[in-house]
């Protein structure tokens, strides 16, 4: 392989993970605006309602408990959602 086409390569993978390095930045991005939108109530509640049914809770698993809030947030934001259209006025 020559110098060239080495250098292309290694230009093209840099794009690569350019694009990558912005997906990731992207996705965080969103993350931190739809937690932004719910009360830290809300993720703390959803948290210790995990760590309960999976009995975890406790006070070393405190950081397990918000990540756990943290994966169950799309369901959370679903139930919400349905909630609100159950019980709001036609």
């Amino acid at each position: 392989m020559s110098r060239r086409q080495l250098m292309a390569e290694i230009d093209q993978l840099d794009h690569q993970l350019n694009l990558r390095i912005e997906i990731v930045q992207l996705g965080g991005a969103l993350v931190r605006h739809q937690l932004a939108q719910l009360p830290p109530v809300v993720l703390v509640g959803s948290g210790a309602l995990a760590g309960a049914l999976t009995q975890r809770l406790g006070a070393s698993r405190t950081w397990g408990m918000g990540l756990t809030g943290v994966r169950l947030l799309p369901l959370v934001q679903n139930v919400f959602q349905v909630a609100r259209r159950l019980w709001s006025p036609l």
